[in-house]
């Protein structure tokens, strides 16, 4: 039998939830994700999209993951 359990969610607080909200990271480009992050540092896609957060020059795996991590 499936046990299936409730988590606790992550909410932003009312008054920064229109900032962090975002598009989904699958519909923009990199440089588009960049050019949004630049005009907003609290979008989400700085954690769905962490390759854009930055100069792009180390963009292994494990880093964007770190990055990612870092942001949230």
């Amino acid at each position: 039998m499936s046990v299936i359990k409730p988590f606790r969610a992550l909410r932003p607080v009312p008054d920064k939830a229109e900032q962090v909200s975002c598009v989904p990271y699958d519909v923009i480009s990199v440089d588009e994700a960049r050019d949004l992050i630049g005009q907003n540092e609290l979008s989400f896609l700085r954690v769905t999209r962490p390759e854009a957060d930055g100069d792009g020059a180390d963009a292994s795996a494990e880093t964007v993951t770190a990055a990612a991590r870092e942001h949230l």
